[in-house]
């Protein structure tokens, strides 16, 4: 082992900043900017929640924080799962709800968890008026739930928890989550609305689908979903019947 090209490997990794610029050119005026991301090699993810919210080592370093791009000319927020299509109805109403009241702000540096949050309710107002795919909706409240879990404000969490719920149910009712570029299988929309409502407390609608992801055992690959829905279900069960029994006064 060459100590010595270890060593200055590691030197130049430490010169490195976490945060790179990212060139980009707001779909709805035109404005080139630049918004940060995190290097890959940064990452460090050191657990996750059953719902597939991530816990990083350095709780700064969250992907999350920088997921939407925001223009800093126009306040037009997006990511890259958007359309690019505006229908002409659209444009107005995102020029008269966002663009004419924007102060150019600039969401594009280092962000805190209040600016990221900012950026989300952004990207929601603007997904709503174009007419975003269901499935779109439910990705940008299920990651703004994610980060008001990791600073701990659980009432905002399961708010947002709740409207990602009923925009999953209505991807899978439309079928606008197999219409992606990386579509999402049967398996893991289905595992995800019963997920959720189990942490909403909705335990028998979350036993409905986890049954029904139980249902696919021998039709899919996602084994790992499989037997993630088979332990859910246990948990589902065993939360009602605690939540009985207390209200029962019995615990």
């Amino acid at each position: 082992m060459n100590i010595l090209a270890s060593i200055s490997s590691q030197d130049e990794v430490n010169k490195i900043s976490p945060l790179y610029e990212k060139k980009c050119e707001c779909p709805f005026c035109s404005h080139a900017f630049t918004t940060h991301k995190i290097r890959s090699r940064f990452i460090q993810v050191e657990k996750r929640d059953s719902d597939f919210c991530s816990y990083y080592k350095d709780p700064n370093l969250n992907p999350l924080l920088y997921y939407v791009c925001v223009c800093p000319a126009c306040g037009y927020s997006f990511t890259e799962h958007f359309n690019k299509y505006f229908k002409p109805e659209s444009q107005t109403i995102i020029q008269e709800k966002i663009t004419s009241k924007w102060e150019n702000k600039n969401l594009g540096g280092k962000r805190t968890y209040k600016q990221a949050i900012d950026s989300y309710k952004l990207a929601l107002v603007c997904a709503q008026v174009k007419g975003e795919p269901h499935i779109t909706l439910a990705s940008l409240c299920l990651r703004l739930a994610w980060l008001y879990r990791l600073i701990n404000m659980s009432g905002n969490e399961k708010r947002f928890l709740e409207l990602a719920i009923e925009e999953y149910k209505d991807s899978y009712l439309e079928g606008d989550y197999i219409r992606q570029e990386k579509p999402m299988s049967d398996v893991r929309i289905l595992y995800e609305i019963g997920e959720l409502l189990r942490r909403v407390k909705k335990f028998d609608e979350a036993v409905y689908y986890f049954n029904k992801v139980i249902a696919l055992r021998g039709k899919t690959i996602e084994t790992g979903i499989i037997n993630l829905a088979q332990e859910q279900w246990k948990v589902a069960r065993e939360e009602k019947k605690a939540v009985s029994l207390d209200s029962m006064g019995v615990l």
